[in-house]
């Protein structure tokens, strides 16, 4: 998989660890003159940059300089799998959000971008881009968290925290298949739309996503999704409301209907303390995954919201 490597030679974690670094990424189209026509994608759990670049494949973005930065700990960014000790395997720092859109913005940086224009991405994608816009409102013109959320709930702490695959990949994937889709999706044989036929089927789905990850690798982004909170830094020293009303950026919260994991009182809540947010649905059936782009609905609704910012600001 192609993709280009910036180095961080030091960087200290929020966890207080001094260590090198390194993003991958991957860039489309030219930057403009300006500097500012840039759309920034950012990945999900066990997701690398091809599966972020998806979400907006079918649109014409040929005006658009389109830049895919991998998650630390995604196998492609500095990860446990691929660290020289002695940062390997269970050794690497766990990393927080906040250190991964601080690393982003040092790349940002070099390459010459002087403003987002916009900010997305699919579940810990969009927790990045609540992140950006609460560290940068000057920079984020818009952001599009999907499936996503500016913390993580306790209830989705929880079952992440149960989740963890310390007993193998095989366990960890039966679980993690049990809350990615809605009880909607199991009750009417909603996955059968998937070409599966039964549940196992789906069980095997989810093995086949995670088992091409290394378990470390998995394990260090649980624990980065697990500790997501926009106001858990310097700047804002935990007051979750004052960092929510920092985003100045227009932004289209997008909850999914049936998602067990970021529900849609939470993204009521984030709108109502956001100057400038809208709240759109993803009416699905298919859990947390209606954002992934699984879901034609999902998808659809993704790409009307992607092309609604990016004429806002091209007006």
């Amino acid at each position: 998989m192609d993709h280009n490597i910036f180095e961080i030679p030091k960087f200290t974690t929020q966890g207080g660890v001094v260590c090198p670094l390194k993003l991958a990424y991957t860039t489309q189209g030219q930057l403009n003159t300006k500097k500012d026509n840039v759309i920034l994608l950012l990945t999900s759990y066990a997701a690398q940059h091809d599966e972020a670049e998806s979400l907006v494949a079918g649109l014409d973005l040929a005006d658009y300089y389109i830049v895919a930065i991998n998650l630390f700990c995604d196998g492609l960014s500095s990860s446990p799998s691929n660290s020289p000790p002695p940062y390997d395997g269970p050794r690497f720092p766990n990393p927080t959000v906040h250190d991964n859109v601080e690393c982003q913005q040092k790349l940002v940086e070099h390459l010459g971008i002087l403003s987002l224009r916009l900010v997305m991405g699919y579940s810990m994608g969009g927790l990045q881009a609540f992140e950006w816009a609460s560290q940068y409102p000057d920079m984020v013109k818009s952001i599009l968290p999907i499936c996503a959320a500016a913390r993580v709930s306790a209830h989705n702490y929880l079952f992440l925290d149960g989740a963890q695959p310390n007993k193998g990949l095989l366990a960890f994937s039966r679980v993690y298949a049990g809350w990615v889709f809605s009880q909607t999706f199991f009750r009417d044989g909603i996955f059968k739309r998937l070409g599966m036929t039964s549940i196992e089927d789906v069980v095997k789905f989810t093995e086949g996503y995670f088992m091409r990850r290394d378990a470390n690798d998995l394990l260090g982004m649980l624990w980065t999704w697990q500790h997501a909170d926009i106001s858990l830094n310097r700047k804002y020293d935990g007051e979750f409301v004052a960092a929510l009303n920092s985003i100045t950026a227009k932004a289209v919260i997008m909850p999914g209907s049936t998602d067990l994991y970021f529900t849609v009182a939470d993204s009521e809540v984030e709108q109502q303390h956001m100057a400038n947010a809208e709240l759109r649905l993803i009416l699905s059936p298919f859990g947390h995954t209606a954002g992934s782009g699984v879901d034609p609905v999902g998808k659809e609704t993704i790409e009307k919201a992607v092309i609604d910012l990016l004429q806002l600001h091209d007006a």
